[in-house]
């Protein structure tokens, strides 16, 4: 259940930043503030997914 949480907030934050980014531009503070968090929850996945196995 875990994951399927996580893979839902991954997908909101990419959509957010990429309206962030397009309304802002790519390499505003916003965008790259967005981006961060969007790698943040990305790794998360990533380690879970790692202990898994």
């Amino acid at each position: 259940m875990q994951k399927k949480l996580l893979l839902e907030q991954i997908r909101q934050k990419r959509e957010n930043m990429l309206k962030t980014a397009a309304y802002s531009g790519f390499n505003s503070q916003q965008t790259l503030e967005r981006s961060q968090e969007l790698d943040r929850l990305i790794i998360k996945y990533q380690r879970l997914n790692k202990d898994n196995y």
